[in-house]
C-alpha cells in the first residue's frame, strides 16, 4: 500500500514533508485540520504548489471545537501533545476510509513542544498505523530551502498575523508521560 494521509498545515514544514513523500511515489490525500478561517485559501495554494492540479484530494475539517475542548478541560501543559494526538486520530480515521497505510507529518526534532523524542513516542501511541516524518532530522534552514525551491515558503509566511496557535501553553510539556496523557484524554473525550 503506497497511500498516505498527509497532515497539511500552512506552516513551512508540513508542505515540505508532503512534497518529499510525493516525490518518493507516495500517493497522498491531504488533511487540513483548520483552526483559522484565513488559512483556507493558503492551504489550497500550498496544495497546488506541492501537487500541481492533480486529482489528489484535500480534506478540510473544522478542528476548533476539538482544540477548544482540549484547552478548556485538560492540563494546560499537555495541550500540544493532546492536540496532536487528536490530529493523528483524525488522520487515521481518514486513512481507514481511503485505505491508506500511513500518516505523514512535518514534525522534526526540537521544533516545538510536541516534537521531542519523548513526546513523539507518546504521539505514536495514539494511532495504530505508522507515522512517517521525512523531516525528522532536518534543521529549519534545510526545510526553508526546500520550501523556497518548491514555492510554498512565500505562501506559508504571508499574512501570519493572528495565525499562531493561541492555545500553546507558556510552559508546554516536553517529556509527556503516556499515563498522564491518557488520564487527560479520558477527561476530555468520554469515548477514550
Amino acid at each position: 500500500m503506497n497511500k498516505a494521509v498527509s497532515l497539511l498545515s500552512t506552516g513551512i514544514d508540513s508542505p515540505v514533508a508532503s512534497w518529499l513523500m510525493k516525490n518518493q511515489g507516495v500517493e497522498l490525500t491531504y488533511l487540513h485540520l483548520n483552526t483559522n478561517p484565513t488559512d483556507l485559501k493558503k492551504v489550497r495554494q500550498i496544495k497546488v504548489k506541492i501537487d500541481g492540479n492533480s486529482s489528489s484530494e484535500l480534506v478540510i475539517k473544522d478542528f476548533m471545537p476539538d482544540l477548544k475542548r482540549i484547552a478548556e478541560n485538560a492540563n494546560r501543559r499537555l495541550t500540544c501533545v493532546l492536540c496532536k494526538r487528536a490530529m493523528y486520530r483524525e488522520a487515521e480515521a481518514l486513512a481507514k476510509r481511503i485505505r491508506a497505510g500511513y500518516i505523514v507529518t512535518g514534525e522534526n526534532l526540537g521544533q516545538v513542544a510536541s516534537q521531542t523524542l519523548e513526546n513523539l513516542s507518546v504521539l505514536d501511541n495514539a494511532v495504530g498505523i505508522p507515522v512517517l516524518r521525512p523531516l525528522l532530522c532536518f534543521d529549519k534552514k534545510e526545510a526553508i530551502d526546500i520550501a523556497r525551491r518548491i514555492g510554498t515558503y512565500d505562501i506559508s509566511v504571508a499574512d501570519t498575523k493572528g495565525s499562531a496557535c493561541r492555545f500553546v501553553p507558556q510552559n508546554p510539556a516536553t517529556r509527556a508521560n503516556l499515563e498522564a496523557v491518557l488520564r487527560e484524554e479520558r477527561k476530555i473525550f468520554s469515548v477514550l
